[in-house]
Formats: structure tokens, sequence, C-alpha cells
């Protein structure tokens, strides 16, 4: 194990994007680096961040405390059309796939036999103890939504690490209670069944979660330097800004949105579990820049096609494009989906210098029974003379998780994966203040987990979940660099709106 030459911890996450080699590109003022903290500056950041938990949580109080008093209807005058749906959706391919997607707060219920995500619609003894599914705010014209959530939690690890941090784990990386996503979506759907329609959409994020999520070019600068975030944890990121354009079976995106490729997603309500995998967080970029077209061959086969500007970089600093592209196909029964995506271009090495990276992602989920769902991930990518000429880096996994619907209002979950960090390129402390940033880990990392879902309104999601993470390769990435396992458990409470 050692320290990666001219490595930088977002930069290994958001696969080679930044434009020079740095340390610790958001230090906090006082730090004095990953382990220089004092004990005052550790004092003073707990109140920090116990202040903005007890807003965030204080909010979304309010929040459930209004949702239960009454209907929205009742507040706006203007009834809310009833989905009978409180569900846990999955993005990922579908999220390209389909010309609309519902907010949040307005999950459609999924055709009998086409499942084309889990969902878990409340029954009489769920609807006499909510007020069914609400909006906080009513339509505005032209067709414009602006919905959301609230969501925040915790981590509790057992080795009570003196750093806080959870070890390469991310989203729930802290020790601690952590108010992750107040997240924000003015949307108008592009329809284009009737001829050219356009849509547009802006996201906004702001939380613990908004690191993960920027941009370069956009939330921060070209060297890395935060162009609005100063706090240590909390920041504002704007992870979409599209324009989406739409006529017959096409639909062409704009802009600055999600990547496609993988099953999980950086929006809350769209996963299962509150931790995210490996895959997700070091395998996968989040974010493109570009021009992505969809077209729907047929009603079980949908192409995907585009340009990027690079792995989550909003501005890039070479006039190359590259390029991202897939399929999605959906079995007779509609009961069996498998989704392929790829992306292949230059991007920047820890030496600043570029090489052509290619990942591509393999999904493929299937409906066991009404109740019971399996989905299947693979990842692998690699890139070309990432160390130095000749010296390539390369990195896949494969990715299980077992879904079960056990009534109306609960669903439980289970996952295992293996991702395979062959030469310690990828996995590392995300943070700048997290004391394995920076270093480098070759070998196996596992992790098996299992939680539950609970609604116990339309809008109201708790999910616990417990989390066993093992490592086999060269060094110690857990309890702050002493330990080869973990154990962790959370939980996270969802409130959309």
């Amino acid at each position: 194990m050692g320290r990666r030459r001219g490595h930088d911890p977002r930069y290994a996450r958001i696969g080679g994007t930044d434009p020079a080699p740095r340390r610790a590109p958001f230090p906090h003022p006082a730090a004095g680096g990953c382990l220089g903290a004092t004990r005052s500056t550790r004092r003073d950041s707990r109140r920090e961040m116990g202040i903005m938990n007890r807003s965030f949580f204080a909010a979304g109080a309010a929040l459930v405390c209004l949702c239960m008093a009454q209907p929205l209807s009742a507040q706006f005058g203007s009834a809310v059309p009833s989905t009978g749906s409180s569900s846990w959706n999955p993005s990922g391919y579908d999220y390209y796939a389909s010309s609309t997607q519902p907010s949040p707060s307005d999950l459609p219920s999924v055709p009998s036999g086409v499942p084309e995500a889990v969902s878990y619609e409340l029954g009489p003894e769920c609807e006499s103890s909510c007020c069914g599914p609400w909006r906080l705010m009513p339509d505005w014209p032209a067709c414009f939504t602006a919905t959301g959530w609230l969501a925040g939690g915790g981590a509790a690890n057992a080795d009570r690490p003196a750093s806080r941090f959870n070890g390469p784990l991310t989203f729930a990386d802290r020790h601690e209670m952590m108010a992750n996503q107040a997240y924000a979506v003015i949307e108008r759907q592009a329809d284009g069944s009737q001829g050219l329609d356009i849509g547009a959409r802006l996201d906004l994020l702001y939380g613990t979660d908004h690191y993960f999520t920027q941009g370069v070019g956009l939330e921060t600068d070209r060297t890395g330097a935060p162009k609005w975030n100063n706090h240590r944890f909390y920041g504002l990121a704007m992870p979409q800004a599209y324009l989406d354009f739409a006529y017959g079976d096409w639909s062409v995106k704009v802009g600055h949105f999600y990547s496609f490729l993988g099953n999980d997603s950086v929006m809350a309500p769209n996963n299962f579990f509150h931790t995210q995998s490996y895959a997700r967080q070091y395998a996968e970029p989040f974010t493109f820049t570009g021009v992505l077209s969809t077209y729907r061959l047929t009603d079980r086969l949908t192409l995907l096609s585009g340009i990027h500007s690079g792995w989550d970089v909003f501005d890039r600093y070479t006039e190359r494009a590259a390029y991202m592209g897939g399929w999605r196909w959906t079995g007779p029964d509609g009961l069996f989906t498998l989704a392929f995506g790829v992306t292949s271009g230059h991007e920047l090495n820890p030496a600043d210098f570029y090489g052509n990276r290619t990942l591509y992602t393999l999904v493929a989920t299937m409906q066991l029974t009404d109740r019971l769902r399996y989905v299947l991930q693979h990842d692998h990518g690699w890139q070309r003379d990432y160390f130095a000429a000749g010296v390539d880096a390369e990195w896949y996994g494969l990715n299980q998780s077992l879904f079960y619907e056990i009534n109306d209002c609960w669903a439980w979950g289970t996952r295992f994966e293996w991702f395979r960090d062959d030469d310690g390129a990828r996995v590392t402390g995300v943070r700048p203040t997290n004391p394995i940033a920076g270093l480098s880990y070759a070998g196996n990392f596992y992790e098996v987990g299992t939680g539950l879902n609970w609604f116990p309104t339309h809008n109201l999601t708790i999910r616990p979940e417990i989390r066993w993470d093992w490592f086999d390769g060269v060094g110690l990435p857990f309890d702050d660099g002493a330990k080869d396992n973990q154990f962790v458990g959370a939980f996270d409470i969802i409130l959309a709106w």
C-alpha cells in the first residue's frame, strides 16, 4: 500500500478529469491536512455538523406533521391524483429508456406483468395511517412541476474510528448523523406522442451528498477548488440541467445529466439501500455533459447513443469528445430485462496525461415471482497508460441484489458485491480529510448487506440496513487504516414532497 503519485481522492472516484494532480482539494480551513485536525477543530466541526443536522431534521419533521395533518388539497385547494404507489424505483437504464419519468412523489403503479421496477402499493392497513400521496407545490404554468425530497440518516461503525470516517464507504461515509439530501427538481416532461415537444429539467442537491456529484468546471474550477461551497461537509450541487427534445419514438437530451450506466442512483428515493455499492462509487461516472439520444426501436428494445465531455466534467479542458451508448431489451413476458451500456474516451491520469478509458456495464433484472426480484450487475473498466506509458489500470466486479415484497408496507432486500481494484487505481477515501484519502488498495473488496424498506405513508420511506465489508489485498482500508474489515449499521428517512 502506498500513496499514489499525484493522486487526488476525488480523481479516483470520478475517473480522472482533473486538470492537474493535487492534494486535498477541499481542506477544512483549520484541518492541517488529513490527520492534522486539532481537538478544537474537531469540536468546532462537530458543532457545525450538529447545527446543520438539527436544522435539516427540523424541516423534515415539519413536513411529516404537515402530511399527517391534512391532504394537499386542503392546503392548496387542488386535488392531487392518487397513484396508489409508494415505492422504491431504481433508475439506471430505466431512467433514459422512458421519455417521461415520474417525480418521486408521483410514482405510477407498474402494470401487471410488466415490472419496470419493484412497486409496493399501500393496502388498506397502510391507507388508514396516512393521508395518501401529496405534493408540496402545485403544478406551475406550461406544465412545469416542482418536486423533491428530504433524506437524512446516520451510520454506526462497530470500530468507532477516531476520524469518524467509515473507510471507503460513501454517502453514509461518516460514523454519525448526516443530512444527506435536500433535493429539488423543477421539470417539464417532454411528450413526443403528438409531435415535437420540448422539456427541461433542473436538479439541485444540498447536503452532505453534494460532494459526490460535483462537476469540474461547475461546482469546482479546473484546479478542483470550490466555487461556492466552503463548508467542510455541506454544500450545493447542480447534478442535472438539460433540455429534452421528444418526437415520436425519439428523445434527445442536451446538457448536464446523470450517467445511465449501472443500476444505482444518486437520488435517494431511487435506491433500496442507504449505502452505495463499490461499483456505483468507484467504477462508474456520476454525471455526463453532452448529448444523449434515445430511440425506442420496438416495444421491447430501446437504443441509446451520444457524446459527452468526460467523467463528471462540466467544462472539458480539451476538444476531445467521448462516446456513450447502450441498449435495453425486455423479454416477451416483461419479466426479464437486459441492459448494456458503454463509454469510451480519453481521460486524465494521475500524471496529468490523457489515456483512453473504457467502461461497460451489464445489468440483468429478473422478476422471479410476484414478490421476488433479482438484479445482477457486472462492471468492467480499464484505462491505458494510467500510471505511466504501458502501465494500465483495470477494475471489474459483480453486484447481486435480491428484493422481496413482504406486504403492502414492508420490503426486504439483500446485496452481495465483489469488486476488484486490480491495480489500486480506484478505491480510496473520497473526502480529503479521510485518513485513507489518496491511498491505493490493490485487491478484492467484498460487501454483504441486508435491510428493510418501510412505507408508513405514500411519501415517507424509512430504510434501515446492516452491512459487513472486508478486503483481501494490499493494505488496510478500514478503521483509519488499521483493519481489513468493518461492520456498519445505517438508516435514513426519505420524505418526498
